[in-house]
């Protein structure tokens, strides 16, 4: 029996429900980007955006890269003798939470100590509410990769996109109305975190046949192992983390927090671009891990490059949206934010690159993290660059044309490395359907928004590009369906509480 034969009904599966989840995440996100514009405002949404972005790069190495390395470590070591496979678990738990609870109390010394000259106080009150779920946010990554290990996407689903998005909402507006103006939304991220974790946690145990707390004790070859495999993983994670936020990070240094807000707003929008590859990670990481495994690199191309095509082609439709209804959507969410509508557009771009086609760092993150160590930060030393010289003359717009130039560089050097080190090539001819639609789409928006209103523009940018999808599928005799992933062996079957 084939990958495909075995694992079909399975990606079919997984594929419907992250979509489901998707959709939901998208109605509770929009919800979240009114209320913050409009209750909180960009000065206060700023300092938010700021601390987020901290405590985001403080998970990068809280999580010690386990979220992808923890796949490898059940696949490898689930079948020792006398031992569970949550003790498996709870060892990489007990170290993410280590290292994530010292660099919780770093940030908490930091947001204390520094002078409101290098830190404003809104900010600084943020990163002292955020800073334990550092903790939170990695124990999370790790308890849902466990799930999904388990090939139980449910947990992924509800936590990311259900329960997570809405409790942060319900925290915000609950905050908001008890008179916690400035501290709301931070305090609503906290309850989305710890909600979800709360879940996560208690869907690996029912996976995994349990914890067995009391039989549990720490294995110190074993942690030790963890810790040896993560170090190249966790400065790769770190270094994502970092090139996913060094943008704003500098517009709030260079602009203040007013911008910041603004500018973070814009980034908020377009990263349902992201999370469309985010929700079928459940699928791609543990398939990819295993392709890995089993064929090696040289027979994993057909994967990546079928994966990295289904991506592109749900991604452009969203694109195409926020060109052609960008700016009125700015205007609703709240005063100042329409001012961001270029920026949106070239950051809808650059998430475009980037998530489609970062799927093939999943190969260095398993064969060669220093490959992709290296090419992460090569990438960040263009973004800087670059963001430096075009922020002062562009503000925000510059900013976004930063990531914009820095996320293409790394497109192409992937490609290369790709093509060098694992003799991976995808023809050209492989994604220019997605692109030409989208391009003859676009041309469709514009000539319409200039005579017509832009729900209008809207509607001619999604049917030219529907039509063109079509008729590219047809004349090509291409599918949009997933190939060539490695089966999988039969895992834990679900038991009881």
């Amino acid at each position: 029996m084939s990958g495909n034969e075995e694992g079909g009904p399975l990606i079919v599966r997984g594929a419907q429900a992250s979509g489901a989840g998707f959709a939901v995440r998208l109605g509770a996100r929009l919800l979240f980007l009114f209320v913050a514009g409009r209750l909180f405002g960009a000065a206060a949404f700023g300092a938010y955006a700021l601390a987020l972005a901290t405590i985001e790069l403080a998970v990068g190495v809280g999580s010690l890269g386990t979220k992808k390395t923890l796949f490898q470590l059940l696949d490898r070591h689930g079948e020792e003798r006398g031992r569970p496979l949550a003790h498996i678990l709870l060892d990489a738990a007990l170290l993410v939470m280590l290292a994530s609870l010292l660099l919780s109390a770093a940030i908490a010394a930091a947001a204390l100590a520094l002078p409101t000259a290098l830190l404003a106080p809104a900010t600084a009150s943020a990163l002292l509410l955020l800073a334990p779920m550092v903790a939170g946010q990695a124990l999370l990554d790790l308890f849902l990769a466990a799930t999904r290990w388990t090939r139980a996407i449910r947990f992924e689903v509800v936590a990311r996109s259900v329960i997570e998005p809405w409790g942060l909402l319900a925290g915000c507006v609950g905050a908001w109305l008890l008179g916690w103006r400035a501290e709301g939304l931070a305090i609503g991220y906290g309850c989305g975190t710890l909600a979800a974790l709360a879940y996560a946690a208690a869907g690996a145990r029912r996976r995994l046949g349990g914890f067995r707390l009391t039989r549990y004790r720490p294995d110190r070859v074993h942690l030790a192992l963890v810790a040896r495999g993560s170090a190249a993983n966790t400065a790769t994670d770190f270094l994502n983390a970092l090139y996913n936020r060094v943008d704003l990070l500098i517009v709030g240094i260079l602009l203040g927090e007013a911008a910041a807000g603004v500018y973070g707003m814009a980034r908020q929008l377009v990263a349902p671009l992201r999370q469309i590859r985010q929700s079928l990670d459940g699928l791609l990481i543990p398939l990819v891990a295993r392709s890995l495994s089993t064929r090696g690199a040289g027979g994993t191309g057909e994967a990546l490059a079928s994966a990295t095509r289904l991506v592109l082609v749900l991604q452009l439709p969203l694109l195409l949206t926020l060109y052609a209804a960008g700016e009125p959507l700015l205007g609703w969410i709240g005063p100042g934010f329409a001012a961001a509508y270029w920026a949106t557009v070239a950051l809808a771009a650059a998430e475009t690159i980037q998530a489609a086609l970062s799927i093939g760092d999943l190969v260095f993150v398993y064969l060669r993290p220093r490959v992709g160590l290296w090419l992460t930060l090569g990438s960040i030393a263009a973004g800087v660059v670059a963001a430096l010289l075009l922020i002062p003359p562009l503000g925000i717009t510059g900013a976004a044309l930063s990531v914009l130039i820095a996320y293409g560089l790394r497109a192409v050097g992937r490609s290369w490395l790709l093509r060098a080190q694992f003799g991976f090539g995808v023809p050209r001819a492989h994604h220019a359907g997605p692109i030409v639609a989208a391009s003859l789409a676009a041309a469709a928006a514009m000539a319409a928004g200039a005579a017509a209103p832009w729900p209008l523009a809207l509607l001619a940018s999604l049917v030219t590009y529907a039509a063109g999808i079509l008729l590219w599928l047809k004349a090509a005799g291409q599918r949009l369906s997933l190939s060539g992933f490695a089966p999988r062996a039969a895992q834990p079957a679900e038991s009881g509480p």
